[in-house]
């Protein structure tokens, strides 16, 4: 069950289409769980219509509606090829979401061990203000203690987590804020996978904060 959801002003800026693209790509993978948040985003994209509709019109190209839909075919064209999404080389990427299968160039993933239970695996998705990443912790194994230099976007996508504050579950949305310090937990059963968002690298503290100058911030 899903417990942590956008808040109703992310949703408002996700169905603008304002959000900068890791932002949207968290929002858009939580969608994929959560139905309540599907219909409140359809509700708002149908408010978003209604106002266009009583909105004074404006003159466009005659051409316009063709180089639109010459871009939209273009785009079709790109579509990476559905076998192109299963090859994985380490058996982790297909149990992740489809959505989140279609941003790992062949379905690879590049892991980086952090701490003994902790892997990150960078998406590059041509973001220049946030990391986008995903974060294994290993069944029974927890993360550093941390804490957040900017806000962070977690999606739970496989196994759960527990930290001070509680237990989340696939599909959690959570957003930590500058400030705020935690410990995640992986249950004993299963190794959890997130999807996470940065707009600032995170630093450790108690003993392992020596190695703060080692983690890095790389947008992509």
């Amino acid at each position: 069950m899903i417990n942590r959801h956008p808040e109703p002003d992310l949703l408002v800026e996700y169905a603008s289409g304002s959000l900068p693209v890791a932002p949207c790509i968290s929002v858009t993978t939580h969608l994929q769980y959560c139905k309540q948040c599907r219909d409140s985003v359809e509700s708002l994209g149908e408010i978003g219509g209604e106002l266009l509709m009583t909105s004074e019109a404006v003159p466009v190209s005659e051409d316009l509606l063709d180089r639109i839909m010459q871009d939209l075919d273009s785009l079709g064209e790109e579509k990476p090829p559905v076998s192109a999404l299963r090859q994985c080389s380490d058996g982790i990427t297909k149990e992740l979401p489809e959505f989140v299968q279609r941003l790992l160039p062949g379905g690879r993933l590049n892991w980086r061990r952090l701490s003994p239970s902790l892997k990150v695996a960078p998406v590059s998705v041509g973001e220049e203000q946030h990391e986008l990443a995903l974060h294994r912790i290993d069944a029974g194994g927890k993360a550093p203690e941390h804490d957040h230099l900017g806000k962070e976007i977690t999606v739970v996508l496989t196994g759960s987590f527990s930290d001070e504050d509680g237990v989340y579950q696939p599909g959690d949305f959570l957003v930590r804020q500058q400030g705020d310090k935690h410990r995640p937990f992986a249950a004993r059963n299963q190794a959890c996978i997130c999807l996470s968002v940065l707009e600032a690298p995170i630093r450790l503290t108690g003993i392992k904060r020596v190695l703060n100058p080692f983690l890095s911030f790389t947008p992509s």
